[in-house]
């Protein structure tokens, strides 16, 4: 009776350390006959949370998705250890957004749980005997409800499971998710006639460039440096004397209808952002449209539209930009 109790001990004391801060590498030094019965998840990619995190958080990026459309990602769910389910496992599942909340506050992240209008998911799955994993496939759907602008996280949580014991780190997940509009991608930022700033003539155009344009909303993208030719950042580069240089406080997002055309351009910071009260407006002297390619892919687009100061008199223009995006590969 003293080893049996001995025994106990150990294995309680043990799992008492699952309920601890882990990454999914830390579970592999657990006692194997203990790692044979939880159940929990078990996604391939690599856990993005922070240390101090409880839970774990799976980055999915569903890469370009058309209004109307539906993508999938992949939620794995295992039965861990070095033995094999030992009869068919019935694993239930269900949201907690009381652990995303508890997720975000460790995390400083602002992740919130996707309507249920534009993703459908099962709430049960099976582990079949003689086998370790099993998987379910959660659909995304881009309608109406879908919201670019949101940071989606699906908080999962196994709620039950016929046989094993549920995993106190890893019975709970976050994925989060992201998804880009048709304009995202790589471009080559070129002029299609002269940048001038009226306040600096040695603010001159920095052409040809290589840049980003990112997934702002449904129907608009963002210029960021990802390269760094002035500085990683949102922003637009440009010469000073020479120089590189960027406008602080200052990076154009074009937004487009659905026949391509852009119909408006303003500040990713903010209209009349940082002490100079920038703002960007479309010049609507310019071609401002899109010219696709015969499979219905960006081939490029010109735009025409002014930065903005407020700092001094209300709508004051101070740098006109004439510009050609091609388009070259998905970031």
């Amino acid at each position: 009776m003293k080893r049996l109790t001995i025994k106990i001990l150990l294995f309680s004391a043990l799992m008492s350390g699952l309920t601890s801060c882990l990454k999914k590498n830390d579970m592999a030094g657990l006692d194997s006959s203990i790692r044979g019965n939880v159940v929990e998840f078990d996604n391939t990619g690599d856990n993005v949370a922070s240390a101090t995190s409880i839970y774990p958080r799976f980055a999915i990026d569903l890469g370009v998705i058309n209004i109307g459309d539906t993508v999938s990602f992949n939620v794995n769910v295992s039965y861990s250890g070095t033995n094999v389910a030992p009869e068919d496992i019935t694993v239930n599942l269900a949201l907690d957004t009381a652990a995303l909340n508890q997720f975000n506050v460790q995390n400083g992240t602002s992740y919130k749980a996707p309507p249920a209008a534009i993703f459908q998911m099962p709430t049960s799955l099976v582990i079949k005997k003689g086998t370790r994993q099993t998987q379910i496939r959660v659909l995304i759907s881009n309608n109406s409800s879908f919201d670019f602008n949101v940071n989606y996280g699906l908080p999962l949580q196994i709620t039950t499971a016929s046989k094993g014991i549920i995993s106190s780190n890893f019975g709970k997940a976050v994925y989060s998710f992201s998804a880009r509009n048709k304009y995202d991608g790589v471009y080559t930022m070129d002029a299609s006639a002269p940048m001038v700033d009226l306040t600096n003539p040695a603010f001159t155009g920095w052409y040809p460039l290589n840049m980003q344009l990112i997934t702002y909303s449904g129907n608009s993208v963002a210029l960021y440096d990802a390269v760094g030719n002035a500085s990683k950042t949102y922003g637009h580069p440009f010469h000073n004397a020479g120089n590189a240089s960027y406008y602080g406080s200052f990076s154009p997002v074009f937004f487009f209808d659905n026949t391509g055309k852009i119909t408006s351009v303003s500040n990713y910071y903010g209209q009349e952002s940082g002490g100079n009260k920038r703002s960007a407006v479309l010049d609507p002297t310019g071609v401002n449209k899109i010219t696709f390619k015969a499979n219905g892919k960006v081939d490029f687009f010109e735009v025409s539209y002014i930065m903005t100061q407020s700092v001094a008199s209300p709508y004051k223009p101070r740098t006109f930009f004439h510009e050609k995006y091609t388009y070259q590969k998905g970031r």
